[in-house]
């Protein structure tokens, strides 16, 4: 017999989507909730239910298998309302209806995060404005994944976001949050689904995902992800070739026992596209087209990633379970960066190079076991989880060897030249560092309406980083890192609380332009105070409130041009969010979040006092979702997304102005032939405005221009 997950559904379903925002986890349910999917393949009438079809499609399919999923980390599986933090989940349908490719098309959902990419590389983000940090903030299932990658979404069921320092959680980590990706697992039902997707700009897309069972009994069953996308020849930004394939494997040993197996593989090219420095006297380059490549089209950023993960869920009691992990993940990256330093008004270049470290290999090794239970000490209720993790990671990174210093000369006109051949690539710096230690956490009842969450773990942290010419700089550290919560619930889905937590963040290193690039600086140490608020409105509405400090120790490049540690960054913010049926056919999602991040104490006095980089005062997200109902299996959805002006460098050079985006879509559910048919049409950026989307290294990126998708998913 399947054991249930104790982690019920608390958001409302959102026709082909399943969300909550600022309150909660939310996705599919898995075992006796779910319907039964309907039947597939020829001998369906056509002109069955549209509304039994669509509430296939929206609730999603059940697992094959039910496990205890880690949501939150070294809390183990909890009831949302029984954590106080805030936690945001979007499911696979979500992704699949926004026609979400990367980390930056989900984050859009959330006004709790922002944009933090780096030209045309890889997709970043910031949490609450800390910028994430990609060795160990990005995870899957809540182990480590290899670092500056664009994470593929097609075999990812859901995207939880945890906010707030998590080194109680996961050890050395982002103050900001964290992002888990979880990975699908097969159906109960075997089914294949394939999609097929055009998209402006000369794109193509296709997609499958299939699920089947094996054994007398079920006991057994795979799901694989086959993607292909191609977008242009190169000739512009955004133009990419991306390859995946990935799969998913339960095993019910036994009654008690289950393993899963997951893996996957991509390789992407990346029309290189580079981040803009600023005019001579300190004001904003010339907005550029942002399909203008600005890089050279011979010249890609190019990412080979494989991860491989293996997980038993053993099940001791009722009340008891085991779950151990273990996962490897690898990134081997063409660095390729076309800088541009400092350009005129006349959209001339007036510095700036090509540079180039081949072949970066990336390799973490990650593991954790953990036992979780129930007991009571007299009338006084407990819920422990404890257990132990590890992870090691290797680098072998910076190296870069300049190509030329010539550039394609003007943002407006662009001279591309032929290829130059690879010079000997510098010696690269190499870095290892081990992380392990227990930890321990217990959800306390005191009464009825009083709980007390306690946690703590112990890291040993060793950090050695060997620079391409000189000795190697070994550091070590043994930290303990608390979290303690106090949840007070007036009515039985209404939450308040407050929690206290600290945090530690492995530097990134000094920036590619620095003059000591590449050099890793000791560990960061955050805090954070947060109060909140958390309910469930009539079954049909999640609200949430959250209010929060933050502090964290600054790192940044000096007016010297030397990476340095000094001061704090202090962030204070207010979030606000909502979601749920407004109607019988239609649901919002809406958000808002104010963010005061200031540098402190910095001892530097054009850095202090002044804005953290990229972080906008204010943010806002609103979206609508409605079933047209004279039309049946017909819904459009519209989304608007503000996000306040942000500061360009940690001396606050310049300042890119404010912008409102406009999405908008619709889908078709129908059945033709006896097979059920999605068709889907996304339009982002509407009206196609010119705006930065945001500032890294003292330099702003153009954000995406109108962008036109169609799709089609048939399952047979």
């Amino acid at each position: 017999m399947s054991k249930r997950v104790r982690v019920p559904v608390t958001a409302f379903i959102l026709p082909a989507c399943l969300l909550t925002l600022g309150s909660g986890v939310a996705y599919a349910d898995t075992a006796a909730d779910q319907p039964e999917a309907a039947d597939r393949g020829a001998g369906k009438d056509p002109a069955s239910d549209l509304t039994k079809l669509e509430e296939v499609v929206v609730r999603g399919r059940k697992l094959l298998i039910d496990t205890h999923n880690v949501n939150v980390g070294a809390f183990g599986s909890k009831d949302v309302l029984d954590i106080p933090l805030d936690i945001v989940s979007y499911s696979s349908a979500l992704l699949e209806n926004q026609i979400a490719r990367t980390l930056d098309d989900v984050i859009r959902n959330d006004p709790g995060v922002s944009d933090a990419a780096v030209g045309g590389a890889y997709d970043n983000v910031r949490i609450r404005g800390f910028s994430v940090d990609w060795t160990n903030t990005m995870r899957r299932d809540g182990l480590s994944l290899a670092p500056y990658q664009d994470v593929p979404l097609e075999n990812i069921d859901r995207v939880d976001v945890l906010k707030g320092p998590s080194g109680f959680l996961y050890g050395f980590n982002s103050p900001g949050g964290t992002i888990n990706f979880i990975p699908k697992q097969p159906t109960r039902e075997p089914f294949n689904q394939v999609t097929a997707q055009w998209r402006n700009y000369d794109g193509y897309y296709a997609h499958l995902d299939t699920s089947h069972t094996l054994g007398a009994a079920d006991q057994f069953g795979y799901r694989l992800n086959l993607a292909y996308e191609k977008v242009g020849n190169f000739q512009h930004s955004g133009d990419l070739a991306r390859r995946f394939a990935g799969a998913s494997v339960n095993w019910k040993l036994s009654d008690r026992a289950v393993l899963q197996l997951n893996g996957d593989w991509q390789e992407k090219d990346l029309a290189a596209q580079p981040v803009i420095g600023l005019q001579a006297d300190g004001s904003l380059p010339p907005m550029v087209d942002p399909r203008t490549l600005l890089g050279q089209p011979w010249f890609k950023y190019r990412t080979n990633v494989a991860d491989a993960e293996g997980r038993l869920d053993y099940t001791l009691s009722d009340d008891w379970y085991l779950v151990t992990q273990v996962a490897y993940g690898s990134n081997t990256r063409d660095a390729a960066f076309p800088d541009i330093y400092a350009v005129d008004a006349r959209g001339n270049i007036l510095s700036g190079d090509l540079v180039l470290s081949p072949q970066q290999p990336y390799a973490v090794y990650s593991g954790q076991s953990f036992l979780s239970g129930k007991f009571k000490t007299g009338f006084i209720g407990h819920e422990l989880v404890t257990g132990v993790s590890a992870r090691e990671y290797e680098a072998h990174e910076s190296g870069y060897a300049t190509l030329t210093t010539n550039t394609v000369g003007n943002l407006f006109q662009p001279v591309y030249f032929a290829p130059i051949p690879l010079p000997e690539a510098p010696a690269k710096n190499h870095v290892v560092n081990h992380q392990v230690g227990p930890f321990v956490s217990d959800l306390i009842t005191l009464t009825q309406s009083w709980q007390l969450l306690l946690g703590g773990r112990y890291i040993h942290y060793s950090n050695t980083s060997t620079p391409a010419a000189g000795a190697p700089r070994p550091y070590a550290k043994n930290s303990f890192v608390p979290s303690a919560g106090l949840i007070y619930k007036p009515l039985p889905d209404v939450m308040t609380y407050f929690n206290y937590s600290r945090g530690l963040e492995q530097s990134q290193g000094a920036p590619f332009f620095a003059k000591n690039v590449g050099v890793a600086l000791n560990p960061l140490v955050s805090t954070q105070y947060e109060v909140g608020v958390k309910a469930r409105v009539a079954g049909e509405v999640t609200l949430g409130m959250a209010a929060f400090e933050i502090k964290k120790s600054l790192e940044f490049v000096d007016s010297n041009n030397y990476f340095v540690q000094s001061g704090l960054q202090r962030h204070r913010g207010l979030e606000l969010t909502g979601s749920g049926g407004i109607s019988r056919n239609t649901n919002l999602i809406a958000g808002v979040a104010w963010l005061d991040a200031v540098q402190v104490n910095t001892g530097d006095t054009t850095v202090d006092g002044r804005r953290t980089e990229n972080v906008p005062k204010w943010q806002a997200n609103l979206s609508l979702d409605t079933r047209i109902e004279p039309v049946p299996g017909l819904s459009t959805n519209v989304g608007v997304n503000y996000v306040g002006n942000r500061a360009v460098g940690a001396q606050n050079i310049a300042f890119i102005p404010s912008y409102v985006r406009v999405d908008a879509g619709a889908r078709y559910l129908t059945q033709m032939l006896g097979y059920n048919f999605i068709f889907r049409a996304a339009l982002k950026n509407i009206t196609n405005k010119r705006y930065w989307a945001g500032a890294e290294y003292t330099s702003v990126y153009p954000g995406q221009p109108r962008l036109i998708y169609l799709s089609v998913s048939a399952d047979f």
